[in-house]
C-alpha cells in the first residue's frame, strides 16, 4: 500500500524555521526525523500527513554530550536527532549511562539503529519501545519548544497512555538530558521479544544506588506490560534501605512480580508475561547491582 498524497515537504535548516512550520500547520503537519515509525504508519494509511517536516538538517537537535545546566548539576544532554547508533555504541554512554546502551543495541536492526532517533521513539510512546524505560529509570527531563516558548518535563510526566504524550501540535521535543548518576549507582535494562530486534514483549529497567551494601534509593519501570511503562513503588519501597544480598533481591522480585499490572494481548498473555518478569526481573536487578558495586571501587 501507498501513503496518500502529500502536499507539500519542508526540510528547515534552523529549530526557528521548524517552529514557524508547525505553528503554521499545526494537526496537518507531521514531523520526520528518523522516519522508523511514520513511514510505516503513512504506506499503512494508518496516519495521514498532508504535510512533512522533515527536521534532519536542523543543527539546534543534534546536541550530545554532557554540560552543567545553571544549577551546577551535571546532566548528559541528548538531542532529539541523536541516532539509536550513537546510544548504543558512544563511549561516555558505555561508561556513564550503560542503561542506555542496554536497550539501545537492541532495537531493531543495523538500518533501524542507524535511521532510528531518540526524539521520535520517545514522542511516538509505543508501550514495547526500548528507550522509554531506560529514560524513565534515569530521572530524564524533556525540553519542548514552539513558537509560544518552551515547556520541561518530567519523563513521568511526559509519557500519558498508548502512544500519547503531553507534547502539543505546535511543539517539538527539543532534547533530553539525564543527571549524571551519583556515585555508586549502577542500572541495567532488559527485554524479552519474540525475535532480535523486535518489540519488547516485557522490558525491565532498574537503578539502584549503593553504600556499603545498603540500597540507599532505586528506581524500577516495567515496559511492555500495560499502555505506559510502569513504575514499580513497592518494589522500590522492599528495596531501599536493605542490605543486598541475592535472596532479597529475588524477594524484590517476588514483590515486583505481584504488584505489577500486566494486560493480555495478542503478542503474550498476562500469565506469560508474569512468568517473563519473575525469570528475568532478578537478572536486572543482579546486574544493576553489580554496576553499582563497580562504581564503588
Amino acid at each position: 500500500m501507498y501513503p496518500a498524497p502529500i502536499s507539500e515537504y519542508f526540510a528547515p535548516s534552523t529549530l526557528e524555521e521548524c517552529l514557524d512550520l508547525l505553528d503554521q500547520y499545526g494537526n496537518q503537519a507531521k514531523i520526520l526525523a528518523g522516519g522508523q515509525s511514520l513511514i510505516p504508519l503513512l504506506k499503512l494509511r494508518m496516519a495521514d500527513a498532508p504535510i512533512i517536516i522533515d527536521i534532519n538538517r536542523v543543527i539546534e537537535l543534534q546536541e550530545f554530550g554532557e554540560k552543567f545546566l545553571e544549577s551546577g548539576n551535571r546532566v548528559l544532554r541528548i538531542g532529539a536527532l541523536t541516532r539509536h547508533k550513537t546510544l548504543a555504541s558512544h563511549p561516555l554512554v558505555l561508561s556513564k549511562y550503560p542503561i542506555i546502551s542496554d536497550a539501545a543495541k537492541y532495537i531493531g536492526d543495523v538500518q533501524i539503529r542507524n535511521r532510528g532517533t531518540i526524539g521520535g521513539s520517545l514522542v511516538h510512546a509505543d508501550p514495547a519501545a526500548d528507550l522509554p524505560v531506560p529514560i524513565l529509570v534515569l530521572d530524564s527531563t524533556l525540553r519542548l519548544v514552539s513558537k509560544d516558548g518552551e515547556r520541561t518535563f518530567s519523563a513521568d510526566e511526559f509519557f500519558l497512555g498508548l502512544m500519547m504524550t503531553v507534547i502539543e501540535p505546535n511543539e517539538i521535543l527539543a532534547h533530553i538530558d539525564i543527571p549524571s548518576p551519583q556515585p555508586g549507582t549502577g542500572a541495567a535494562y532488559y527485554k524479552y521479544s519474540a525475535v532480535f530486534g523486535d518489540f519488547a514483549i516485557i522490558s525491565i529497567g532498574a537503578r539502584i544506588t549503593l553504600q556499603d551494601g545498603i540500597c540507599q534509593s532505586s528506581r524500577i519501570y516495567l515496559g511492555g506490560v500495560n499502555p505506559r511503562p510502569q513504575r514499580a513503588v513497592e518494589t522500590e519501597e522492599f528495596l531501599n534501605g536493605k542490605t543486598i544480598t541475592s535472596e532479597i533481591l529475588q524477594k524484590a522480585t517476588d514483590v515486583m512480580v505481584e504488584e505489577v499490572i500486566v494486560e493480555s494481548d495478542m503478542r503474550a498473555s498476562d500469565t506469560f508475561r508474569k512468568v517473563l518478569l519473575k525469570q528475568y526481573g532478578f537478572d536486572v536487578l543482579s546486574k544493576a547491582v553489580q554496576r553499582a558495586k563497580e562504581e564503588q571501587i
